[in-house]
């Protein structure tokens, strides 16, 4: 079974963030430009403090219209956040998404904030894990 520390070998494992004190409309250019869903939200001391994604700045948008303008990130980031190991597996990641209903997950090592993974990677690796299999079975039947 893959795990998070071979799909983040193959993704890489820059992470980018956001800080506490970045503006909403500031954040939603950054989320943007990065062609990001997501971002985790640290302090001064690069400590994870929450994770900010396009689905709040939208919720906030929807709530507030233009006042969005004098918000931070600090004000519209999800403070309980589901995370992961390196040593997670796929399928143990995919789950804890389904039951947090979260889209991207922060990988911590050794209490450190070190990654992330989306839904996307999760799925990526497991297709690629599932073609193998297929291809290992076609080639042990015809062989």
């Amino acid at each position: 079974m893959t795990t998070i520390r071979q799909i983040l070998d193959q993704k890489g494992w820059n992470l980018i963030t956001l800080r506490l004190d970045q503006m909403i409309p500031e954040v939603a250019r950054f989320l943007s430009a990065k062609r990001i869903g997501a971002a985790p939200v640290v302090d001064d001391n690069g400590r994870m403090a929450g994770m900010l994604s396009e689905r709040d700045v939208m919720r906030l948008v929807g709530e507030l219209g233009n006042d969005i303008r004098t918000r931070t990130a600090a004000d519209v980031m999800t403070d309980l956040v589901a995370f992961c190991t390196p040593e997670s597996t796929i399928l143990d990641a995919m789950l804890l998404m389904t039951n947090k209903r979260c889209r991207h997950l922060p990988v911590f090592e050794h209490g450190e904030l070190v990654a992330i993974v989306s839904i996307g990677d999760l799925v990526k690796a497991r297709l690629e894990e599932a073609e193998f299999e297929v291809a290992s079975l076609r080639a042990y039947i015809t062989s």
